[in-house]
């Protein structure tokens, strides 16, 4: 016999893939914390997984958490330990695993004609949800008002959920394609500033101007797409350590953003 949980398993394990998220409209939160700010921001599962230990013996944090959900009328099921060690891969944080819908797409248009003067950030092919999570989790520590993604990048895998360490349910995110972000900001005074490896203005001599910038960082390997720095209105070059060609792409959006900050 179908045990209760067996069922949210199943539907955990789809969020894992991309066409599992679309198809489910779900993703997955792991973790005390997570819980935590999902929760704080209003951002509420519609059935949690608790391990067996915890269940029985919650920390002060997790019956916070489940008082809560217990409070809003969210399922939760008790799952063996070693189902939960199975499905987090061995990750310990927290025993709690829960299923989340997929936000509305927002549309980005609308967004940008009731937001003045913005600092966005783009994410253009990055394929490491290691790197989309960390640079969610950079541009809401560095005062982005918004994140953009395009391509390949994905806000929603579970490993750039857990990255983004809560982030992703403070900062709005936009998935679009370039053409159509182009399209939204043709009508727009905001300038779009590209990070490339040599060639570009120092970042010191960067000039900001006063309707908003969107940042473009491009993929792990290639950086950006070779037709897009013709499109942008200035490409910057962090100045690098002779011998080095390169930073993290996290930690370049990192620097780009604090400059931006540091001028407003």
């Amino acid at each position: 016999m179908s045990k209760p949980w067996h069922s949210i398993r199943t539907m955990i394990e789809r969020t894992a893939t991309a066409k599992g998220r679309a198809v489910s409209g779900a993703f997955s939160i792991e973790g005390t914390r997570l819980h935590e700010r999902a929760l704080r921001a209003g951002w509420w599962p519609t059935a949690v997984l608790v391990t067996k230990s915890v269940w029985q013996n919650p920390g002060e944090r997790e019956a916070a958490v489940l008082q809560q959900l217990a409070r809003h009328h969210i399922p939760c099921h008790p799952i063996p330990d070693a189902e939960m060690d199975t499905l987090t891969q061995g990750r310990r944080l927290g025993g709690l695993i829960g299923l989340v819908p997929l936000p509305a797409p927002l549309d980005l248009a609308e967004w940008l004609a009731a937001n003045a003067a913005p600092t966005l950030l783009v994410a253009v092919e990055v394929v490491d949800p290691g790197n989309v999570g960390g640079m969610l989790r950079t541009a809401h520590a560095l005062g982005a008002d918004l994140f953009i993604t395009v391509g390949g990048s994905d806000p929603f895998h579970p490993r750039a959920v857990r990255t983004s360490m809560g982030s992703l349910f403070k900062l709005p995110v936009a998935s679009t394609s370039l053409p159509d972000l182009f399209a939204a900001l043709k009508t727009t005074p905001i300038q779009t500033v590209g990070t490339v490896a040599e060639g570009g203005v120092l970042l010191p001599q960067l000039k900001v101007g006063t309707g908003g910038t969107a940042v473009f960082m491009g993929s792990e390997y290639w950086g950006l797409p070779d037709e897009l720095p013709a499109r942008l209105d200035q490409r910057v070059t962090i100045p690098m350590t002779p011998g080095i060609d390169s930073f993290s792409v996290n930690a370049a959006a990192a620097i780009v953003l604090y400059e931006l900050r540091r001028q407003k």
